[in-house]
């Protein structure tokens, strides 16, 4: 669910890569070329008949609940729409908070802080997930390297508007999401549980990663940090919605400083099998294909 996503079009590449068959629930499917072994199927999370049509056969199941006023009802409909249909593995990506591991700690970290922030309603649904004895596995990614990619014009005439803070906090790769999502559910003998998915840098701070795309670029890059001129900027680039909850979330991030533990980055390095991408790398790749402005 949600291939056409952030997250969603990573793991589609990623089992396509791999040559798994995979069905990807669209509202309207794509009349142009697919990945390899894709199969688009029409659909949406408020349609309950059209869950069960599209989770019928289904091994294992992908979703990520969109930034929706019914955020939660439309995370249970798929729940329980893919334990009607026997899936024998649910892979939910949620958002990167502390790994509790007890049921009764998860439900007070919930209790404690999912129901006062924005997180409140992914943090239930997540709750339904690790309850639901479909072989779940909850991914936990911290912000996304390709946030970036939001604010291409701005890098090219030598400004960084992400107002990540001067705090820090950890940074992630979409692609290794989709990695991590890919053998969550290609390998059903994977241990049910959470993994965070972190950056190998503990924290990247605004101005650190203005500089970053300055050494990339070869120019001089700004960092600006207000949020009310971010909130001006992106007022056509995202919908409402996901641009409060993008807004608060930049609103932690001045207050507390949110940094990967060394633990945390073991378990995303198990998982992938490999270290993960830098953000230095994912910078250099993206600058040298940018056209100067």
């Amino acid at each position: 669910m949600g291939g056409r996503g952030r997250i969603g079009r990573e793991v589609l590449r990623a089992l396509s890569a791999k040559g798994a068959r995979v069905r990807s629930l669209v509202r309207t499917p794509s009349p142009g070329s697919l990945l390899p072994h894709v199969q688009e199927v029409p659909g949406d999370l408020a349609d309950r008949a059209s869950l069960q049509r599209a989770l019928s056969g289904v091994d294992a199941a992908f979703f990520v609940t969109p930034h929706h006023a019914d955020e939660e009802a439309l995370g249970r409909s798929f729940v329980e729409a893919a334990l009607a249909a026997g899936v024998r593995r649910l892979v939910f990506a949620s958002a990167y908070h502390a790994d509790v591991r007890s049921s009764l700690g998860y439900a007070l970290f919930a209790a404690a802080v999912g129901f006062v922030t924005h997180y409140g309603p992914k943090l239930r649904v997540e709750g339904l997930v690790r309850r639901s004895g479909a072989s779940p596995v909850v991914l936990m990614p911290s912000n996304f390297f390709q946030n970036d990619e939001l604010f291409l014009n701005e890098l090219r005439a030598g400004r960084y508007p992400q107002p990540l803070g001067l705090r820090g906090a950890n940074r992630v790769d979409c692609r290794d999401i989709g990695d991590a999502a890919a053998r969550a559910l290609l390998d059903l003998e994977l241990a049910s549980g959470a993994y965070p998915l972190v950056g190998p840098d503990p924290a990247l701070t605004g101005p650190e990663c203005a500089d970053v795309w300055a050494q990339a670029l070869g120019r001089a890059v700004a960092y600006d940090g207000d949020l009310d001129r971010w909130r001006a900027l992106v007022a056509d680039r995202m919908p409402s919605r996901e641009r409060d909850d993008f807004g608060k979330t930049y609103g932690l991030f001045s207050r507390v400083r949110v940094a990967a533990k060394p633990a945390e980055l073991a378990r995303t390095t198990a998982l992938l099998g490999r270290p993960p991408r830098a953000y230095r790398d994912y910078v250099a790749e993206l600058a040298a294909r940018l056209e100067p402005a």
